[in-house]
């Protein structure tokens, strides 16, 4: 009898540690199931980047600089990963005033001009509105950041036949907020 209940105790033991791997497989089947369409998604995202590279969704065809969509996804990136990583950048933004009948003309030539006067690939040039560009300097400190402003306005007033204003503002020595930033400028250069 006794050999009965302690066969019964090792079946009732056996029978929990299956019932605990059954349920320990479902959830392994779930999470493989999340898993892939997490990596589905991601391949679905990066079928649409390679897809719209080149054309306007990412390069402006006026200016052959970033988009304003694209442009305002790498900052958002950017911030994102700057508030992370413990790191600092700038974004500078430049308004083209005063053009006349040559607005198109002094467009082109600006975002020229600012795609010249920083570290591509590093930094990024795109357009923010029909007559603003933005700058997103990355990996730099305010001082730098200062400097390239300088050199920007320089270049553009030597090369274009234009009034321009310019505003900076420089992570996280300027704040933390990006949307306070982009508002900021945006007021700046009006």
């Amino acid at each position: 009898m006794e050999e009965r209940e302690e066969l019964l105790k090792k079946i009732k033991v056996l029978e929990d540690q299956l019932e605990y791997y059954r349920a320990r497989d479902a959830q392994m089947e779930q999470m493989i199931q999340e898993y892939n369409q997490f990596i589905k998604k991601q391949f679905e995202l990066y079928d649409d980047f390679v897809k719209d590279i080149g054309t306007s969704r990412i390069i402006d065809p006026l200016t052959r600089v970033y988009s304003t969509e694209h442009i305002n996804r790498l900052i958002a990136y950017y911030h994102q990963k700057a508030f992370e990583e413990n790191r600092s950048y700038a974004i500078i933004m430049v308004r083209l005033l005063d053009c006349n009948d040559q607005f198109e003309k002094h467009l082109s030539s600006v975002g020229k001009i600012l795609k010249s006067t920083v570290r591509v690939p590093m930094d990024s040039v795109g357009r923010f509105s029909e007559d603003s560009f933005v700058v997103l300097l990355t990996d730099v400190k305010k001082d730098i950041a200062t400097k390239v402003v300088e050199r920007v306005d320089r270049s553009i007033k030597s090369s274009v036949e234009a009034y321009v204003k310019i505003a900076f503002r420089s992570y996280p020595d300027d704040g933390e907020n990006l949307e306070q930033f982009i508002k900021d400028m945006s007021q700046e250069v009006s």
